[in-house]
């Protein structure tokens, strides 16, 4: 139940990110955008947060198994945990989007990564001790 509510915390404050951001980016930003991104956002998440990110979180376990936690796992989240999201992105924005929306993407899944890496650090830390 922790990960999926730590999967939906993080969803949710890089969709804020990027609510905030486009709002600044775009002249008009309309049901259709906030929906596409939604949409993305959260299917994206459900590959990168549930898979890469647990990987990672897995490997660094072995590493800090100590009070270091919330610094290392938000840090090597948004470092190692992304990197496929950064590829798939800047790569492929002329194809499939624009600058702009790459931009708002690469936002939100460093969003998502600290929050993720700050929740898994709480979860290791608060909860094996009570």
């Amino acid at each position: 139940m922790i990960v999926f509510l730590s999967f939906l915390l993080a969803w949710l404050c890089g969709y804020f990110i990027i609510l905030a951001t486009s709002f600044v980016i775009y002249e008009q930003f309309n049901i259709i955008d906030i929906t596409s991104f939604a949409v993305f956002t959260f299917t994206g998440s459900l590959v990168v947060v549930l898979l890469f990110y647990r990987l990672v979180i897995k490997f660094l376990l072995k590493i800090y198994p100590g009070k270091n936690q919330y610094v290392f796992f938000p840090l090597a989240l948004i470092l190692a945990g992304n990197l496929p999201v950064y590829f798939f992105t800047w790569i492929k924005y002329p194809e499939l989007y624009g600058r702009s929306e790459a931009l708002l993407f690469t936002l939100f899944f460093i969003t998502a990564a600290f929050v993720s890496g700050l929740c898994e650090a709480w979860k290791n830390n608060v909860l094996k001790k009570g």
